[in-house]
């Protein structure tokens, strides 16, 4: 019993110094002057509008050639998206594509891979909230090798305790997939793990 109580509070402690390494390693928001140009910008939704307001303002200023929202809901319509963040017309037909199917992090990078490669984008803005990043880029990496992924990270809309319950367990998803990529085993979209 002493044994397994020690074995416990070993893998707490571990688990606590990775969260401070994890909280330690999360990207500031960036502003959109500073961002490098890039041949598109991918968003990831979820998490507010704010991600998907700054994707926009990031193709308004020419830091890409298109943008891919992806992950939206089935429900909305593109017209409700351009009304909702103002975007203009001619902008949303020619330059802002929709993608439905994604439900999760895994889903979107091979909803961006199958984009990126269907218009031969090798250099990509990633837009999503600072404390998904890393495990968004993890799994993008692995959809997209080779690829150049520049982050633009979106401060969290969650405040107090709801936003650190949401570090916590996006910490929680990112170890998970760090020892998918350890074992070896299968993060493909064609075999989705």
């Amino acid at each position: 019993m002493r044994n397994l109580i020690r074995l416990l509070a070993v893998l707490a402690f571990a688990m606590l110094l990775g969260f401070a390494a994890f909280l330690i390693t999360l990207p500031d928001s960036t502003p959109a002057a500073t961002m490098p140009r890039a041949d598109a910008i991918v968003v990831l939704t979820g998490g507010g509008g704010s991600r998907i307001s700054a994707a926009a303002e990031l193709l308004a200023r020419g830091h890409g050639q298109r943008l891919l929202i992806s992950g939206v809901n089935g429900t909305v319509r593109p017209r409700e998206i351009q009304r909702l963040f103002h975007l203009d017309p001619a902008v949303m037909a020619c330059c802002i594509d929709l993608d439905y199917r994604a439900r999760n992090t895994l889903g979107n990078a091979g909803e961006i891979a199958a984009w990126a490669q269907a218009h031969q984008y090798r250099r990509l803005i990633v837009v999503t909230s600072a404390y998904h990043m890393p495990r968004a880029l993890a799994e993008l990496r692995a959809a997209i090798p080779g690829a150049e992924l520049v982050p633009f990270a979106v401060a969290p809309a969650h405040r107090g305790w709801e936003k650190w319950r949401r570090i916590f367990v996006e910490y929680l998803k990112y170890t998970a997939i760090l020892g998918r990529d350890r074992l070896g085993l299968s993060a493909t979209p064609g075999g989705r793990a």
